[in-house]
């Protein structure tokens, strides 16, 4: 009632309110990062957040070992300088809004062209490439897809044996992630 009388509107219309209050709705600036829903992708949503937030490499039978079970979104932190920044990962882009696609920060690739099926773009992973931000995950000793070979995606390559190495190979993640978003996404928080 107080804001009604603040914004003029105490004796306003009622679609004049409505149109106040849909105009003063904050829109989400959390960014939004696409993992693939394939079991065999290295991150899932069972993992997600050892992976991006804790920069250590956990497979997937390590963690339903340990009574992990997948969620449909997860909201990753990261720590960054004296804050933490909440991201949102999900697998289903097919939930997502038009709106919620302007905030699609990255994307994890697989490599087969059909994990695209749906999306804006015409599911074009080219066209895909030059709007989100495109990385591979994967073991060092293992063979390159060929689609991935071909795409704009920056590899990240851990080793399927020394642990200590994921951190390293992690943060190039969110450093490359940051030099993109102050470029192509500076509304967004990171």
């Amino acid at each position: 009632s107080f804001l009604l009388y603040f914004l003029g509107l105490k004796n306003a219309p009622l679609n004049k309110r409505v149109i106040s209050q849909n105009i003063h709705k904050r829109t989400s600036r959390t960014p939004i990062i696409i993992i693939p829903a394939a079991t065999t992708s290295l991150i899932t949503m069972i993992n997600v957040k050892d992976i991006l937030q804790d920069l250590k490499f956990v497979s997937n039978e390590e963690k339903k070992k340990e009574g992990f079970t997948r969620d449909n979104e997860v909201l990753i932190q990261r720590k960054k300088s004296n804050m933490t920044v909440p991201y949102r990962v999900i697998d289903n882009p097919q939930k997502l809004t038009q709106q919620d696609w302007s905030r699609v920060v990255a994307v994890f690739v697989m490599g087969p062209a059909w994990q695209f099926k749906g999306w804006p773009w015409d599911g074009n992973p080219v066209e895909i490439f030059s709007k989100i931000c495109a990385f591979h995950l994967r073991f060092n000793e293992m063979k390159l897809d060929n689609n991935v070979g071909k795409w704009s995606v920056t590899l990240l390559n851990l080793s399927q044996t020394k642990r200590h190495l994921d951190r390293a190979v992690l943060m190039t993640f969110w450093e490359t992630l940051d030099k993109y978003m102050l470029k192509n996404k500076p509304d967004l928080r990171f």
